[in-house]
């Protein structure tokens, strides 16, 4: 938006300052003589607003802003990426800042050494030694890593724990709920995540580093092992996000639901002004977008959230044709939509759904997420993806 110039306001305010004087003299003539025709009000009437309509058109393009489409954009998924060496995490990002991706999404959790045949080192989950018990080495190369994403232009996604924690034995038997050692400490981990734990290099907590963080969710992919549980206890996705809104106000940090299976990502209550989720994001492995899609973006604009693929994928073949011929038609499904999408995982080898950064399939993924860029997008994030 370009703003008109103080000459140019001061322009508008002497025309119209000269117009209505002109009248209120002409006004108090006729008052006091009676001597000023009808016509000649009128005339001077005329005269006024055409001069007032024609000094105002003649700002509305210095004064309103100019319509701007709202183009897609794309991201990734890396589970451990802040467990491998900084080599491996700068060459993983410089790949996502050549495609042109601009989020990367992973976890607050603990890892094995070994994952997908890297070279990545072994690190303790946060709580493993007990629910409320905090070991922040987790959480700290998590700050390196936001850093090291920063330098290449892209922002995180992250999920306060996944399946490794001690939640785990608690999620799967889903009573536990509604029991107060649950809510009461997984909303004590979020806390601790968002608020008590600083950045070590920045000093802030990560609720006020929305320069180096897209979003927070409470997990990936919550109680997807049992759809009719899922279904039961949507209620417990809207109050984690609560609770992490709690903990975030700038509100240019999105919270997201998670994901789950297809379709089932997609949930009325999600809709709802009293939930607090901020994008429904979308889990799909099946290819049939098509078939939820049209009415979940409908409800989504009407309820004034967002929508985003989170996590999709084609599977790795040794024949890579079938593979890029598959990549290439989830793509035109869902930039169709305008949706923004992440891919599943990008990582240091080939195997199953994931793509080796500068890999054989790369830049068949690149060259997507570099035309995605160029879709028009169905809802604007351009507050959260500032860097």
């Amino acid at each position: 938006m370009v703003a008109a110039s103080r000459e140019q306001r001061a322009g508008i305010c002497v025309s119209i300052n000269a117009s209505v004087k002109l009248l209120a003299e002409k006004y108090k003539e006729s008052r006091a003589s009676v001597l000023i025709s009808t016509s000649e009000i009128t005339g001077n009437i005329q005269l006024f607003v055409m001069k007032l309509t024609h000094t105002a058109l003649s700002q509305l393009p210095t004064v309103l802003p100019a319509t701007q489409a709202i183009n897609s954009w794309t991201g990734a998924n890396n589970y451990y990426v802040h467990t491998l060496p900084t080599n491996e995490q700068e060459e993983l990002f410089q790949g996502m800042s050549d495609a042109g991706m601009k989020v990367l999404c992973t976890w607050v959790t603990g890892q094995s050494s070994g994952q997908r045949n890297s070279d990545n080192k072994d690190v303790n989950e946060l709580e493993h030694a007990g629910l409320g018990k905090y070991d922040d080495t987790v959480l700290d190369l998590l700050d390196q890593t936001m850093l090291i994403a920063h330098n290449y232009g892209v922002k995180l996604l992250i999920g306060m724990y996944s399946g490794k924690s001690p939640y785990l034995e608690l999620i799967t038997r889903g009573w536990l709920l509604h029991q107060s050692d649950y809510p009461r400490g997984f909303n004590n981990r979020i806390t601790h995540i968002l608020n008590t734990h600083k950045h070590k290099t920045l000093g802030k907590p990560w609720s006020e580093l929305g320069e180096y963080i897209f979003g927070f969710e409470a997990q990936n992919e919550p109680m997807i092992f049992d759809q009719n549980f899922y279904h039961s206890h949507l209620n417990w996705i809207c109050d984690t996000a609560k609770q992490i809104r709690g903990n975030v106000g700038n509100k240019d940090i999105l919270i997201f639901t998670g994901g789950s299976s297809g379709k089932a990502s997609v949930q009325l209550t999600f809709f709802s002004s009293d939930c607090a989720i901020d994008v429904v994001a979308i889990h799909d492995y099946n290819d049939d977008f098509d078939s939820f899609m049209p009415s979940a973006v409908s409800q989504a604009m009407a309820a004034d959230k967002k929508l985003i693929v989170e996590e999709w994928g084609s599977l790795f073949s040794s024949s890579d044709s079938s593979r890029q011929a598959n990549l290439q038609g989830n793509v035109e499904k869902i930039n169709k939509y305008g949706v923004p999408w992440l891919y599943c995982m990008i990582c240091s080898q080939d195997q199953n759904y994931e793509i080796e950064v500068n890999g054989a399939d790369w830049q068949a993924l690149k060259s997507h997420a570099q035309s995605t860029s160029g879709v028009t997008g169905a809802f604007d994030f351009s507050a959260a993806l500032a860097t």
